[in-house]
This record gives structure tokens, C-alpha cells and sequence, in this order.
């Protein structure tokens, strides 16, 4: 799913740029606003070990911080596993749903874009240009948005919530790929779209399970 340089033209890889930089601009600020209330509601308790030390966030702002490094960790390497799709890029767990669900919307955007930064520069996963793109798919779409997806269901079922986004999250994120590619006039819709959603659709239904296994995991580690 990660779209190296030359499959999108200049205008659309610098637009999606352009729009996911101010995205992930505005989560910063959502995050960095819930640490520093966490961190002030909290002065002068202990704990600011770790990373939370590092940047002076005490107690539950330390936690959660440090939460969010160990999940891009997991996400990182869930990442790595990926099948090559001939007329298209290729499929892979995307993370966004576990990421979303145990640290919230903004918090879960800012996680998978830092993966998806820390691929393209210095794994060469993803192009730079076809970064915005990279973020667009898989943080906006394949975590933030399936996110309130996850919440709809949530009160109906909890396992038929994760489910549903990480179907939404997987096949949107792979939709969402498609369009640009078709639009940058990379490949053909019709001909690619058969492939892609097959493929993804099996990539979906197995990340469903690791979601669940991880999200139980994680819930039973105090991090």
C-alpha cells in the first residue's frame, strides 16, 4: 500500500503533501495539548522516568507517551511483512485501528504518520513526494477515520466494532490508494481494482485478528 515516487503526478503528490503535513499538524496539537493538561494535573506526583521523563511529562502524560513509542515499535514491524501487487503497490497490515483504539484519533494519526515518515526516509518504503498520499491512506483514512467506526459499533458488539474498522480501515485505505493511482493515471481502475480489494480483503480479515490479540495483550501490560 505504500506508493513510491513517480506513481502519482507532482500535483497531486504535492496537494496530498500539502494536506496531510496540515493534518498531522493539527493532531500534534491535540496530542501535545491532552500531555501538557495530563502532565499539569499531575505535578508533583512521581514517576517521570522513561521517555516521559526525557520531556519532562510526568505520571499519566509519561505513560501515555511512552505508550504511543511502543505501538509505533509494533506498528513499525507489522509493516514490514508486505506482498507485492503487480498492478498496483503492494498489501500489508496497516496498525491504525490498534494504534486509534489504545491512544485515541489524534493520537493514532500521529503514530502511523511517524512510521510512515520514518519508512520513506530512511527505509525507502514509500516515497518522500508520495508521502502526503502514504499518510493520507493509511493514518487519515486507515486510523483516524476508522476510529469513529470503532465507536459506532463499540456499543453493539466489541468485537464486531474492531472488526468493522479494520475492514474499513484496510479496504478504504486500499480504495483510497487505487483512486490516486488511477487518477495519476499509474494504472486502470478497472483493471486493478479486482486484485487490490481481493487481496486486501484477505489482509483485512487478518488484521482483524492481530488487532484483537494485540489490543487483549497490550490492555494487560502496564506500559
Amino acid at each position: 500500500m505504500h506508493i513510491p515516487d513517480g506513481f502519482l503526478n507532482n500535483k497531486a503528490a504535492l496537494g496530498m503533501l500539502a494536506g496531510a503535513l496540515g493534518m498531522l499538524a493539527f493532531c500534534l496539537s491535540k496530542v501535545f495539548r491532552a500531555l501538557a493538561v495530563m502532565a499539569g494535573s499531575l505535578a508533583g506526583n512521581n514517576g517521570n522516568t522513561g521517555f516521559g521523563g526525557v520531556l519532562g511529562l510526568s505520571g499519566g502524560a509519561g505513560k501515555y507517551f511512552r505508550k504511543m513509542a511502543v505501538i509505533a515499535i509494533w506498528v513499525f514491524a507489522c509493516q514490514m511483512f508486505n506482498i507485492p501487487i503487480q498492478s498496483a503497490t503492494s498489501a500489508h497490515l496497516i496498525g491504525g485501528v490498534f494504534a486509534a483504539v489504545l491512544v485515541g484519533p489524534f493520537a493514532g494519526f500521529v503514530v502511523i504518520s511517524s512510521v510512515l515518515i520514518v519508512q520513506s526516509l530512511f527505509f525507502a518504503d514509500g516515497g518522500i513526494l508520495a508521502l502526503g498520499a502514504n499518510i493520507i491512506n493509511m493514518a487519515f483514512v486507515g486510523s483516524f477515520l476508522s476510529y469513529f467506526i470503532y465507536k459506532f459499533f463499540e456499543k453493539k458488539n466489541y468485537y464486531l466494532a474492531i472488526a468493522a474498522a479494520c475492514f474499513f480501515s484496510v479496504l478504504g485505505a486500499a480504495l483510497f490508494c487505487l483512486i490516486e493511482l488511477s487518477l495519476s493515471a499509474t494504472v486502470s481502475f478497472t483493471n486493478a481494482f479486482g486484485e487490490m480489494m481481493k487481496l486486501h480483503f484477505f489482509f483485512a480479515a487478518f488484521e482483524t485478528l492481530i488487532t484483537i490479540g494485540l489490543l487483549k495483550l497490550f490492555k494487560s501490560w502496564e506500559i
